[in-house]
């Protein structure tokens, strides 16, 4: 009796020590879980969580997407605090320095909150981006066109993939397009020879700026792009006329036109390069990095310091032929535009 009494207490003490050992262990792998950053070394994500999908079919979008990496935890986390019936659908940006028991209770409360994702392409003018953002219900183009002019913004509204929270007011707007552009203008002007001048000088960052608007709009390829950069100074410096015919076609009522010698020719166009000396009296687009850096670093060396004209090729690779003298430039437009030899 005693000794089938010793069994039952040691049988016990083993039972409940491996239940506590477990439980210790399920509860480690909880808390550790829950609350550890979802992951390190990531940017936040978009994540978009369908109207009527189960709290399992939420749960295997998140893991895909690298949001969870222990489903067991996160939905027994998630039933226990009664998520698996109240998460939200809608569109989100989730940060992956938040912790699974973050990422829960925001899910469940709407505290994440919806952006709009919206792609700026290069080269595209204030009216342009005004219909893209309006698009998206970000600006009234109207309003946002005034504040552009007023605050001297063209050639600042930097090109690139943006994510807005829905509701965001048009400066929020605004500021983060010229907080871009401020940003990747103090990336690409570290060591060059005009650095100094174009930090300390607004007139001659705003004669960068209209610079490189008129290389986006006139170069295609990376190669063109500095040596594009270096005619158009070549041009500024001797006093010549740009006569680039993106110029002709930019305002308010010509914007979606094609370049004409109507509008060229127009002694009342003040942007036409073809009527005007040097630079039009602003920007013509927004210039993505690649022209930004090409009129930082116009092409050098070899016959870069002579070179006035070039005419595109027309031959389906958006490159163009580079010449020093016109006569040199009318032989080769007689080749590419009229088929001549």
């Amino acid at each position: 009796m005693k000794s089938l009494l010793k069994a039952f207490v040691v049988t016990f003490l083993v039972v409940g020590l491996v239940l506590a050992a477990v439980g210790a262990y399920a509860w480690r792998r909880w808390s550790d879980y829950l609350d550890a950053p979802i992951a390190t070394g990531k940017a936040e994500q978009q994540v978009v969580i369908e109207k009527g999908a189960t709290f399992k079919q939420i749960i295997a979008r998140l893991q895909a997407d690298g949001l969870v990496s222990d489903p067991l935890v996160f939905e027994a986390y998630g039933r226990f605090i009664g998520a698996g019936t109240n998460v939200k659908a809608g569109t989100y940006i989730v940060d992956p320095a938040w912790t699974p028991r973050a990422l829960l209770e925001k899910l469940q409360s709407g505290g994440l909150v919806a952006q709009v994702r919206v792609t700026i392409p290069e080269g595209q003018n204030r009216w342009q981006i005004a219909e893209i953002l309006a698009k998206d219900k970000l600006v009234d183009p109207a309003r946002f066109l005034d504040v552009v002019e007023r605050q001297d913004l063209e050639g600042r509204l930097f090109p690139d993939t943006y994510l807005f929270k829905v509701g965001a007011s048009m400066d929020e707007v605004t500021r983060t397009l010229t907080d871009r552009f401020d940003t990747v203008f103090d990336e690409l002007v570290k060591g060059t020879p005009e650095e100094q001048r174009l930090r300390a000088d607004p007139e001659e960052k705003r004669r960068f700026v209209i610079l490189a608007s008129l290389v986006e709009k006139e170069a295609q390829t990376q190669e063109d792009r500095p040596l594009i950069a270096r005619v158009f100074k070549n041009r500024v410096e001797r006093g010549m006329k740009l006569e680039t015919d993106p110029t002709c076609v930019y305002g308010p009522d010509t914007w979606r036109e094609i370049p004409h010698p109507r509008f060229c020719r127009n002694p009342q166009n003040r942007y036409s390069t073809y009527v005007i000396p040097g630079l039009p009296p602003g920007p013509i687009a927004n210039a993505g990095r690649a022209a930004m850096d090409a009129a930082l670093r116009p092409a050098q060396g070899g016959n870069a310091s002579k070179l006035l004209y070039f005419v595109a090729k027309r031959d389906g690779t958006g490159a163009h032929d580079f010449s020093e003298t016109y006569e040199e430039h009318s032989r080769k437009v007689s080749v590419y535009l009229r088929g001549g030899r």
